[in-house]
């Protein structure tokens, strides 16, 4: 039986499986470890279910790696493609991201396609990254193939930087941030119906109060720097602060 020796043997595909393992459905040991191991190499379930017991486990213990996270040192250069600096990020983009990285593990391959892209550099050296107008669904196929070892760290520091970002502007998010659950009055369960519809269309409403309400407008305002449109945003709070 061909079994990886390491994350570095792999691929994203196979990470994917691994993760939607249903331990409901397989509701033993035995059953998780001979699924992960039909995924692994690539052989039917049925053929392991005749292995001796003892001789199982020893194959178990030959991938016991994948008890552990992959690398988090992400490759900078992925099928051509080449991993955009977080500092970069567009609000576009900050927004995709963090809707599909709500399902971290579902949406993987997705969140590569958004923070994977094509590139040349101009005259000057200078770095320029293609518009973000591709389509992600059609781009998350080129990862599939690739070692989780490779690109696995991508998503993972953009989760980090993500949670460090929120805390940096935490005054912006926290009419996002949910209460801990109380006994509310009428009033309260109105305020409360009212900020979950806010929260709903939360960006949305963020991208048409920037495009002054001129939807032709919104494209422009997705393609500014995440970090200029979150200075700006902070900059009005306080002089509105200021101004109270």
């Amino acid at each position: 039986m061909n079994l990886p020796r390491n994350w570095n043997e792999v691929s994203v595909s196979q990470w994917l499986e691994l993760n939607t393992i249903d331990q409901l459905e397989y509701n033993s040991v035995f059953l998780q470890t001979i699924e992960a191991l039909s995924i692994l190499s690539d052989t039917d379930p049925e053929e392991l279910e005749d292995l001796d017991p003892e001789e199982l486990i020893n194959l178990a213990r030959n991938v016991s790696f994948i008890q552990r996270e992959p690398s988090n040192k992400p490759k900078e250069l992925v099928k051509g493609l080449k991993l955009k600096p977080l500092d970069r990020l567009t609000l576009g983009e900050f927004i995709d991201l963090e809707h599909y990285a709500m399902q971290f593990v579902q949406n993987f391959d997705i969140l590569l396609s958004i923070l994977y892209k094509r590139w040349k550099t101009d005259e000057w050296g200078n770095l320029i990254f293609e518009p973000y107008s591709y389509s992600i669904m059609s781009r998350k196929l080129l990862f599939h193939e690739v070692s989780i070892n490779e690109v696995y760290g991508a998503v993972k520091n953009y989760i980090d930087y993500s949670n460090d970002f929120k805390k940096r502007y935490e005054n912006l998010f926290n009419p996002i941030i949910e209460e801990e659950e109380t006994e509310l009055d009428e009033d309260d369960l109105k305020a409360e119906a009212e900020e979950k519809v806010f929260t709903k269309w939360s960006w949305e409403k963020l991208l048409y109060d920037l495009s002054n309400q001129d939807l032709t407008k919104i494209d422009a305002v997705t393609d500014l720097n995440l970090i200029f449109v979150f200075n700006m945003l902070s900059m009005v709070e306080e002089l509105q602060l200021n101004k109270d």
